[in-house]
């Protein structure tokens, strides 16, 4: 479809923001548990990557869809 270049960049960026908002908050209690500073920039690089990743795929799903 003609409004897939400019549909793809927001539902990515949207479901981006959103999954990595989440696993911030996920990383900064799994730290609070741990109690290890380490263990926060750990979790916090690995969410970054899989909320890249899942945001792709989203984005990817989504405009399949549509």
């Amino acid at each position: 479809p003609s409004f897939l270049p400019s549909f793809l960049p927001f539902s990515f960026f949207l479901s981006f923001f959103l999954s990595l908002f989440l696993s911030f908050f996920l990383s900064f209690f799994s730290s609070f548990f741990l109690l290890s500073f380490f263990s926060f920039f750990l979790s916090l690089f690995s969410s970054f990557f899989l909320s890249f990743s899942l945001s792709f795929f989203l984005s990817l799903f989504l405009s399949f869809l549509s």
